[in-house]
Formats: structure tokens, C-alpha cells, sequence
């Protein structure tokens, strides 16, 4: 073992680099990195945070330390995959330099969506949260125009850093207007359903979700700033919604604040498909793993909506994420299948961030017992999931994975 700068650090830090950018949890890349040490016979510490990678190769004074700055990563499904496959040849006993290059070539391939593609996945995204909430026609249709609106400012956003820094404000106000502007020239609709299923995307259920999970595995600075990135988010959400009541009168808040209840399993099964459909687009996912996450979502749903009907209320984000676990961990294991595939739609379609930003829209109608309600039972669905995934993992421990 040595700190020699060799094929076998670079590809440390060029795997690190990939894994970060695709969006996997810091604790899963420490754990990577190291288990990939181990393969290759190289001393490794490391300590990987939402923006830096800190890499020191090699024992006691004779580390090489490497700190790379990195925007946070975004999810990428293809990009995961793709790592997933390049590990396993790894560890089969490839060279190191042909891995080096095969994750070089994963980590630069980006190519930007086209803007009917984002806006089309963002409507879809949309339109299955509102069918999947309840939501009637009239919401159905408010949802689906917030969504194509803000997927509009999505694609602005992936090419100018100026709209990026303002988007879920921007999202929020503009999705904000839509359902006030429809409540009072068309009709009322179901406040809730409309905003939340308009602004889906912008929800940091998965951030938050995430951020339980580092803060369990000891991830403490990692996990706590992630925590604030939700909070920031919540906060410019709020801020946007603010601003679109505000320039409506305050006209929305007159409205009906509850699910109207339309819910068929029909709606239920196309609600699952768009959202599947959706969320393998934004998340750039190859065509072979779309069926794989079609049943991710489908499995979600059907179990969230059963086991209340089996008198299983307050644990069922726990029994779903942990069921889910389980299969995602068992078709890795058995059929090849890079985890993230099934476990990030599944943490996508749950979207305890939806109860989070109701909070918000209550504090802004000065109902702050409501409001801490739903936090609370946000926080605590959180804590569910992350604790259903990681009690999965005890009874069928995963292989490491990408």
C-alpha cells in the first residue's frame, strides 16, 4: 500500500467526483469509496460533505490529501447505474486504468433536456399528484397548468444560473397565481390539492428524507446541512406563495382547504404511471429501468393506501419504506438491479415535504396549530421512512452498490 499517485487514486477521486454529481447520499459514497479502497489495496480516509470531497490516500504522514469544491449533487439515475455496472466489473478484478476510464466517461456524460421534455415530465409529475391526492377534475387541470408553468421556468432555470437562484420563489408564485386567477374567474377548487400537486417537484421530501438518514449514520455536519438546505427551500416556497396571494388580494384564502376525496383505483393506477413516467424523465433514467420504477411507484402507492384499510395508521411510512427496502435490497442481490432504481421513486412518490409546505401555507393564514401539526407529522413520517430503510437493511444487509 502507498500514496503514490497512481490509476488507483485517481480512480478513487474520479469515482467520488461521479457518485457525488449523481446525487448519492454522502454516507453511501464514504462506504463506496472505502469498500473500493479495500478492493484496491490503497489506505483511505475520507470525508465527503453536499458540497466537498476530501480525499487523503495513504498512511500517517505520508497522505496525499485532495479537497475537492462541487456544486451539490443533482439525482441521476443513469449516471448511478452506469457507476453501478463500472464497480462491478471492479470488483470482478478489472484493471484499474480501464475502470479509471469507463468513470470518466460516465462522470462527463450530461447532455441537457430539451424543453418539452422538462415541461412534459413536470405536467405529468403534476397531474399524477393532484389524481393521487384526490383531486377532481377542475384540480386535475390547475395542477397540470402549475406544473407546465413551472417546468417552463425549470428549463430557464438549467440554463441561467440568475433564474436558478430564484426558482422554487419563482415556481412558487407563479403556481400561487394559476390556482387563485382559476378560483376566481372559473370556480372554487380544493386549495391544497391544487398548490401542493403544482409545486411537487420543488418539495424537499427527498432532502429531508435524506438528511435523516446521514444524521443516523453518524453523518452529523452532512445531515445538518442538508436540514437547512430543506428549511431554505420550505422558507423561498413559503415566500413565493406569499407573494402570489399577495398580488391576488388574498382572494386564495377564502377557499376550500380539503381534499374533495376522488379517489378510484383507476385514478390511483393512472396517478402511479404518470408519476413513474415523470420521475424517470427528470431523473434521466434509462429505458430498461422504467418498468422497474413503474413498479417501484405502483408498489408504494398500493402499500401506503392498504395498510391504512388493515389498521395500520400511524406506522405505515415505516411498514412501506420498509417493504420497499427489502425489494430494493433483495433485486440488487438477486437481479442485478442498482438500488437507487427502486428505493428513489418510491422515496419520491411518499413526498413527506407535501405536509411540510402545507405547514407553511397554514402559517400564512395566521393558523399556527395547524401548521405545527402538520410539521410535526411531516417530521415524523421522515423518521419513518428513514427508520423502515434502515431496519430493512438488518434483516437483508446490501451489497455495495453505486
Amino acid at each position: 500500500m502507498d500514496a503514490l499517485r497512481d490509476d488507483r487514486s485517481e480512480l478513487l477521486l474520479v469515482l467520488a467526483r461521479g457518485l457525488h454529481q449523481a446525487g448519492l447520499p454522502t454516507d453511501t459514497i464514504e462506504q463506496t469509496l472505502r469498500d473500493v479502497a479495500l478492493t484496491l489495496g490503497v489506505i483511505l480516509q475520507v470525508n465527503v460533505l453536499p458540497t466537498s470531497i476530501t480525499l487523503a490516500v495513504g498512511a500517517g504522514f505520508a497522505q496525499q490529501l485532495v479537497i475537492v469544491r462541487l456544486e451539490p449533487g443533482q439525482l441521476h439515475l443513469r449516471k448511478l447505474a452506469l457507476l453501478d455496472g463500472v464497480l462491478g466489473t471492479l470488483r470482478s478484478g478489472a484493471d484499474p486504468a480501464a475502470v479509471l476510464a469507463e468513470i470518466a466517461a460516465v462522470d462527463t456524460v450530461e447532455r441537457p433536456d430539451p424543453v418539452p421534455i422538462t415541461i412534459g415530465a413536470y405536467a405529468m409529475l403534476s397531474c399524477g399528484t393532484a389524481l393521487l391526492l384526490g383531486g377532481a377534475r377542475n384540480e386535475v387541470v390547475v395542477s397540470t397548468l402549475g406544473g407546465i408553468a413551472i417546468g417552463a421556468i425549470a428549463a430557464l432555470a438549467q440554463r441561467s444560473r440568475r433564474v436558478s437562484r430564484v426558482y422554487e420563489i419563482s415556481a412558487a408564485f407563479v403556481a400561487t397565481v394559476i390556482v387563485a386567477l382559476w378560483e376566481r374567474f372559473i370556480g372554487p377548487i380544493a386549495l391544497y390539492v391544487a398548490i401542493i400537486a403544482g409545486v411537487v417537484q420543488l418539495l424537499p421530501g427527498y432532502s429531508l428524507t435524506t438528511a435523516l438518514s446521514e444524521l443516523a449514520n453518524r453523518n452529523l455536519v452532512s445531515g445538518t446541512s442538508r436540514l437547512g438546505g430543506v428549511l431554505v427551500t420550505l422558507l423561498s416556497l413559503g415566500c413565493g406563495f406569499a407573494l402570489g396571494a399577495g398580488l391576488t388580494g388574498n382572494a386564495i384564502f377564502n377557499g376550500p382547504t380539503v381534499s374533495p376525496g376522488h379517489v378510484t383505483p383507476l385514478t390511483t393506477t393512472a396517478a402511479a404511471v404518470l408519476m413513474a413516467l415523470a420521475i424517470a424523465m427528470m431523473l434521466h433514467a434509462r429505458y430498461r429501468d422504467l418498468g422497474w420504477i413503474v413498479a417501484s411507484c405502483g408498489a408504494t402507492i398500493a402499500l401506503a393506501r392498504t395498510l391504512p384499510l388493515l389498521g395500520i395508521t400511524q406506522t405505515a411510512p415505516f411498514a412501506t419504506a420498509f417493504a420497499i427496502g427489502l425489494l430494493a435490497t433483495l433485486a440488487a442481490r438477486y437481479l442485478r438491479i442498482p438500488p437507487p432504481i427502486v428505493l428513489v421513486p418510491s422515496l419520491l412518490v411518499l413526498v413527506p415535504g407535501s405536509l411540510s409546505y402545507e405547514s407553511f401555507l397554514y402559517v400564512f393564514q395566521a393558523d399556527a396549530t395547524d401548521a405545527l401539526s402538520l410539521a410535526v407529522r411531516a417530521l415524523l413520517a421522515a423518521i419513518l421512512i428513514v427508520a423502515g430503510f434502515l431496519t430493512s437493511q438488518l434483516l437483508a444487509p446490501a451489497e455495495r452498490h453505486a
